[in-house]
């Protein structure tokens, strides 16, 4: 079964807009060996049940400049993350940013910057798949987040300061071999906002 390549899942009429509206962005590319479990795991989600063309990742900041993580239930303990969410085949990216952070948090939020995307290809053996988030530094009041969408699974949030971002990513990489892959991917968004923020 082969997937979308990422020609397919990005519009670059869509990323030149939000560059000139938002950005300008930067564009990473980084492949990634997963196991033959997760990508076919991954493939089934992405693929034989397609409901998304990429996620965004949301940096939501308070006026603090504290930035907002989440964890879920079924996350291993103590690990938290920022948020993000799917964008819906016909919906644009920007609508996604609004419409995961209500489902989220509960927030209003206004975009402040687009930070960038992270395009991937998990691979194992000869296979690929290809995936992209679209990352975001939103800014929020102090109004506490309250989870909308019960269905997300999320238990738990906090605050951290930008320095201690690029300790999130680490520790995402740091998970055992049961979560290894998934946390190497969700470590890499992290990165693009330590760096981008200069934290």
């Amino acid at each position: 079964m082969k997937g979308p390549t990422l020609a397919d899942l990005i519009d670059e009429v869509e990323i030149s807009g939000l560059n000139a509206d938002y950005g300008p962005g930067e564009r990473r590319r980084v492949a990634l060996e997963v196991s033959a479990l997760n990508f076919d795991d991954w493939l089934r989600k992405m693929v034989t049940s397609p409901n998304r063309r990429g996620e965004v990742v949301l940096a939501i900041q308070r006026p603090d400049r504290r930035t907002l993580l989440h964890t879920k239930r079924f996350y291993p303990e103590g690990v938290y993350r920022l948020p993000s969410g799917g964008v819906h085949p016909d919906e644009p990216v920007v609508s996604g940013v609004t419409r995961e952070t209500k489902e989220e948090t509960g927030l209003d939020v206004f975009i402040d910057r687009f930070l960038g995307t992270v395009e991937y290809e998990f691979c194992h053996g000869d296979q690929a798949l290809f995936f992209v988030s679209y990352v975001f530094l939103v800014r929020a009041d102090n109004d506490k987040p309250v989870v909308q969408d019960p269905d997300e699974q999320i238990t738990g949030f906090r605050y951290v300061a930008p320095p201690e971002i690029r300790g999130v990513a680490a520790q995402l990489r740091g998970l055992p071999p049961k979560w290894a892959d998934w946390g190497r991917f969700r470590a890499l968004p992290h990165d693009l906002v330590a760096d981008v923020l200069g934290a």
